[in-house]
């Protein structure tokens, strides 16, 4: 049994949903990486430390860390952003590819061994070939990029994802964009059943946001700056691009981004 190399999970708030996800977890884990994002004081550890350690009833596994999960990592980068906490996890821990998933989504049984199942047959293709360029980089769980993997291959070709785009929202069309100008390939595994959101709550979507009403005026303003940067940096908005080189700069090659603190200033949340 293979099994997945890196499960990268950013944590801004709601630690009740990040441990629904840790709980959901039901296929070995070499490495477990949670990215604080967030302020400190709404990621209590000690509940995750015990979700994490306890006995599971009924399972071979005696415990979630050292049995199922061989490893936990904590990082901390408060207000990374989206961008930057997924890259966070890519660059700290290099692998052949890494899932990555929002702490409010929960694995439904046997999810996380479709999807290790799809991205290593994948690869076990793109090696023998007969067109390794056909085979899909980014491959999406039931909802985009709610939870995803992503191999070394689509990150060595495209490279990381655009922290300019902060905190959240746009930056995986931005990394979609440049996967269809370089000829790289995305899909969606099959017959996966994660749940997305707080259904006690009624809340589908993002939970970081509509669990707080200063995030929700927040996001109004951030959103439509991330609109606004896309914009400017592809010509158009999702789908509807004009430019091949970010900026219509042919000097600019289609991966490249440079960092722009004035930009964060005027993008940023609360800590």
């Amino acid at each position: 049994m293979k099994s997945l190399p890196v499960l990268g999970i950013p944590h801004y708030n709601r630690p009740d949903l990040t441990a629904r996800c840790i709980e959901s977890i039901d296929y070995p884990v070499d490495k477990l990486v949670i990215i604080r994002n967030g302020p400190l004081d709404m990621f209590p550890m000690q509940h995750v430390a015990m979700i994490l350690t306890r006995t599971e009833v009924g399972s071979h596994y005696i415990t979630r860390v050292g049995g199922i999960i061989k490893s936990l990592v904590l990082v901390e980068h408060p207000n990374a952003g989206v961008a930057g906490a997924w890259n966070e996890i890519i660059k700290l821990f290099p692998a052949p590819w890494w899932l990555i998933s929002n702490n409010d989504i929960a694995f439904a049984p046997g999810d996380l061994a479709k999807m290790v199942d799809f991205v290593e047959r994948i690869k076990t293709c793109r090696a023998s070939g007969p067109e390794p360029e056909s085979w899909p980089d980014m491959i999406y769980g039931n909802h985009g990029a709610s939870w995803f993997a992503i191999t070394a291959h689509g990150i060595v070709t495209a490279g990381l994802f655009d922290e300019n785009i902060f905190p959240a929202y746009l930056e995986d069309c931005d990394m979609s964009r440049r996967f269809d100008l370089l000829g790289l390939h995305r899909c969606n595994v099959p017959d996966v059943h994660a749940v997305h959101g707080d259904a006690e709550r009624n809340i589908t979507g993002s939970s970081t946001i509509h669990s707080d009403s200063a995030l929700r005026e927040c996001n109004a303003r951030t959103h439509g700056g991330n609109f606004d940067y896309y914009r400017a940096k592809w010509g158009g908005i999702n789908e509807r691009e004009k430019f091949t080189t970010p900026f219509n700069d042919p000097n600019w090659p289609v991966w490249a981004w440079r960092f722009d603190p004035a930009r964060r200033a005027e993008q940023q949340w609360p800590a």
